[in-house]
């Protein structure tokens, strides 16, 4: 009896082509939906040849969806087709992108690496030591970038610690979080991205009795982008993207929060939406700008007013 020939994993071909800038994130996410939902191993071809652009928050999630499918064994052999754009081939070199990766080793090509001002390469972390080492990273990026006194830096501090801790008391995923800081070169603009691939919002807050009735994605999302809502009220206060909003909001940027099929954009543009394509985790960018400084007198007096009119309704404090 013959010995059956070893069956190879059948190929999954994924081609990024042309830009993917922040406002073209959508569409990275269903050109990556094969690899972010993969169940079974696959070889893999991940075809960048015609790359032109790619933001902070799609490189975040491009190297998490691959990080994923390579920690699950589900890559069974593969290469990467590297753009042909020197610019953004050393882009994603100065990221760290292939070092954050195990496919196919692609030739060292020389390249400068200048010094980190404005802008951190991609970072994992999957534990609290970690965590709060990309924090002070990105922290330092960002004040790098844009005005700040030092009560501001504490806050902005504390906003990221809560923002990727989410990861580690809330996705439920071992995989970890990826975090990446950018400052935009031809525009007065201040990126950072962190991105998972866990429960997702919806999901996390269900484990609170109090949010246990939120049944679609884009609620969830406004939820958490409420003050002193979080899935562990004991443990946290529920103020990570609260503060991120007011923040961004006083300083003329945007706060957007991606999860399951809910896309909420807060700050100087307001935006909800339904998308098509399930997000299986969580993408949170924070875009500053660069010209003017973050006010955190401003997030006081907002939380404030907040505070008083909730004690008003309980009839705790007296009317002005």
């Amino acid at each position: 009896m013959g010995h059956r020939p070893i069956q190879e994993p059948p190929e999954l071909a994924i081609k990024l082509a042309g830009g993917y800038p922040f406002r073209q994130v959508e569409r990275l996410i269903r050109d990556l939906d094969p690899l972010a939902t993969l169940e079974t191993p696959c070889q893999l071809r991940l075809d960048l040849g015609g790359l032109a652009f790619i933001g902070a928050s799609g490189l975040a999630w491009l190297i998490a969806v691959v990080r994923r499918a390579e920690d699950l064994d589900l890559i069974h052999g593969g290469s990467v087709v590297m753009p042909r754009s020197p610019l953004t081939r050393h882009y994603l070199m100065r990221m760290d992108f292939l070092t954050t990766l195990d496919l196919a080793t692609v030739d060292d090509e020389p390249f400068d690496r200048h010094q980190a001002i404005g802008f951190r390469p991609c970072r994992r972390y999957r534990d609290d030591a970690s965590c709060h080492s990309v924090v002070r990273e990105l922290t330092e990026a960002l004040t790098e970038s844009i005005e700040t006194d030092d009560v501001a830096r504490v806050g902005i501090r504390i906003c990221l610690d809560e923002l990727a801790e989410n990861v580690i008391f809330h996705a439920d995923t071992a995989l970890g979080g990826f975090v990446i800081a950018q400052r935009l070169r031809r525009r007065p603009e201040f990126e950072i991205a962190i991105a998972d691939l866990g429960i997702g919002i919806r999901q996390s807050l269900q484990k609170n009795p109090d949010f246990a009735d939120i049944r679609d994605d884009v609620t969830a999302i406004a939820r958490a982008l409420q003050p002193r809502v979080s899935s562990t009220p004991e443990r946290n206060g529920g103020f990570g993207l609260a503060v991120s909003k007011l923040l961004l909001a006083a300083n003329g940027g945007t706060l957007v929060v991606r999860s399951g099929n809910g896309m909420v954009q807060t700050g100087a543009r307001e935006h909800k939406q339904r998308q098509p394509i399930a997000l299986p985790g969580t993408l949170i960018a924070l875009r500053a700008r660069t010209d003017r400084p973050l006010n955190v007198q401003e997030v006081y007096r907002h939380l404030k007013d907040d505070f008083d009119a909730r004690m008003r309704e309980r009839g705790l404090l007296d009317e002005d």
